[in-house]
């Protein structure tokens, strides 16, 4: 279930192929127009063919990126529209290649335009991330807390994708719940950034072994089914979504100090034991 979870988070990027694939012919084009000597239609060929592979390596890099944020690998997605871009490049060399066929300009654009449709049909637009926006507070770092928040929501991304891969239908609802929380708790951060300070362990520690034990269950669990594995990964959940819960009620009273225990406690069993 893991290589599913990752074979889903790549899928799109795979696709990008179709950018390296279907222009051949162009190279034959080309081919046949040196032959020939005929260096009009050889420089139309050969441009075509060089933007859309030139496509096709920018989405293959703005897919590649998109999957890493899936899997929570990576705080943001690609800050450059790459897929636009390649939209771009799909559309003028299309319309290159239809000139390169003896299309009048009219008929060119048209191509270029269904070309450029047909690209963002099957790809998409460029993933944006909600917008972390933390409110500006006296004596707290605005930038510091936005980049814990880009991490653990990055965690959180980590742990859907790894739900994902479970088959357990009990299993996933706590994890979506757990999930749920903690997107909670990280939007309470946003609006009060001194909880930051508050919540420190459960941003740096606590979500990273959440989502590392959840991960490699979901990986574990693809092997082989085991009843005492899963009963101790039940166990895990409902530590992890009582302290999950706690957190987000300790934010809201301002109480953190016996949490912070509670947190280490479970954090250490998370750390050392893992769900096996």
């Amino acid at each position: 279930m893991a290589l599913i979870r990752w074979a889903r988070a790549w899928a799109p990027a795979v696709t990008s192929a179709a950018l390296f694939l279907l222009p051949i012919p162009l190279g034959f084009a080309a081919v046949a127009a040196l032959i020939a000597g005929d260096l009009n239609r050889l420089a139309l060929a050969g441009g075509a063919l060089a933007c859309i592979w030139g496509a096709g390596l920018l989405a293959l890099r703005g897919l590649a990126g998109e999957a890493r944020y899936f899997l929570g690998e990576r705080p943001d997605p690609p800050a450059i529209p790459l897929k636009l871009l390649s939209a771009g490049l799909t559309a003028l060399g299309v319309a290159v290649a239809a000139v390169a066929g003896g299309h009048t300009a009219s008929g060119a654009l048209v191509f270029a335009v269904l070309g450029g449709l047909g690209h963002v049909s099957l790809y998409g637009r460029d993933l944006r991330p909600p917008r972390i926006q933390v409110a500006i507070v006296d004596g707290v770092d605005a930038a510091a807390v936005t980049l814990q928040l880009k991490h653990a929501y990055g965690r959180l991304r980590g742990i859907d994708a790894a739900a994902h891969g479970i088959t357990t239908p009990e299993f996933r609802e706590r994890l979506a719940r757990i999930t749920g929380i903690g997107r909670s708790i990280l939007c309470a951060i946003e609006r009060d950034p001194a909880d930051a300070a508050r919540a420190r362990r459960f941003l740096h520690l606590y979500l990273d072994s959440a989502e590392r034990v959840t991960t490699e269950y979901a990986r574990t669990h693809s092997q082989v089914r085991h009843q005492p594995l899963d009963q101790n990964f039940r166990q895990l959940l409902v530590g992890m979504e009582r302290t999950f819960a706690e957190q987000q009620r300790a934010l809201v009273e301002r109480n953190l100090l016996s949490l912070d225990v509670d947190i280490e406690v479970l954090n250490a069993r998370l750390t050392h034991e893992g769900p096996g």
